[in-house]
């Protein structure tokens, strides 16, 4: 992944901050929903405490140009999952959701540099407890066809059509194959519409040439609301290095389009992927 340097540096004040916790600790029974840690630019320069499986996010707002750069994490123990785009869009600026989860016992520093370098958020978490089983739900559509050498590329309009069954989508996880070697990764933003073509949801992030058989992506707000038996569509953009594969035939409930149109003439077919949710 690639970073943006820090150019303020903030170990001092970390050093002597306050340690306080936000979020639930151990003891929580592992059939229960961890709630989303959020926390915003009052929270820098902080300590606050997670619990194993935990999704923090990290909410930043701009007003005027600029916008915040890419996460820095200190150590394994917190792992980067995706940006997401606040939504309505907001005119004066946008606003930024950087989503991690905790991975392990520990402690990890999240910093973000700000624009123009002079509003850096920078926190200190400490993750306690035992992890929490099925963080993100369960899987609720999925394409389980096998996979073929079919694939497109991600510059058109590619979006595949699926129907949720629980009323809550948490992740979105695509089958990407290497289509163009020579770059090492690529930023891929992956959409959510409803049925009128509105936008829903917008995340992104790099996915790796060597780690892109299994994309994952996680929504903001610990997931969102769907409507059970409705149709919503997945979109996916990106450079010419990886391609999402389909298949023909495949997922009953829904169907992949290229430009708005069948992705095969005559012939109904899908793309790879799978869904994650929650009651």
């Amino acid at each position: 992944m690639r970073y943006r340097p820090l150019w303020l540096s903030v170990a001092l004040l970390l050093a002597n901050a306050p340690t306080y916790a936000i979020s639930p600790q151990a003891g929580i029974p592992s059939n229960s929903r961890l709630r989303v840690l959020s926390l915003g630019s009052k929270d820098s320069g902080h300590h606050v405490t997670a619990v194993v499986g935990q999704q923090i996010e990290v909410t930043l707002s701009t007003v005027g140009p600029g916008s915040y750069g890419d996460a820095r994490v200190s150590s394994l123990a917190v792992e980067f999952q995706n940006n997401a785009l606040g939504l309505p869009l907001n005119p004066g600026g946008p606003t930024q959701i950087y989503i991690f989860r905790t991975a392990s016992q520990g402690e990890a520093r999240i910093e973000i540099a700000g624009p123009h370098h002079d509003r850096d958020f920078s926190v200190i978490v400490t993750v306690e407890g035992k992890e929490v089983q099925n963080a993100f739900g369960t899987v609720d559509q999925s394409n389980d066809a096998l996979r073929t050498s079919g694939w497109t590329n991600l510059v058109n309009n590619v979006r595949q059509t699926f129907t949720p069954s629980l009323p809550k989508l948490t992740k979105v996880e695509i089958e990407l194959v290497v289509a163009n070697p020579g770059e090492t990764s690529d930023e891929i933003t992956l959409m959510v519409l409803d049925a009128q073509d509105n936008l829903l949801a917008e995340v992104s992030k790099p996915v790796s040439a060597s780690d892109c058989s299994h994309a994952s992506f996680v929504l903001a707000n610990g997931g969102l609301n769907v409507s059970p038996g409705e149709v919503y569509s997945i979109r996916l953009i990106g450079g010419t290095l990886l391609g999402w594969q389909y298949v023909e035939g495949g997922y009953p409930k829904g169907s992949a389009t290229f430009n708005g149109k069948p992705l095969l003439p005559n012939r109904r077919s899908t793309f790879l992927f799978r869904t994650y949710g929650q009651n």
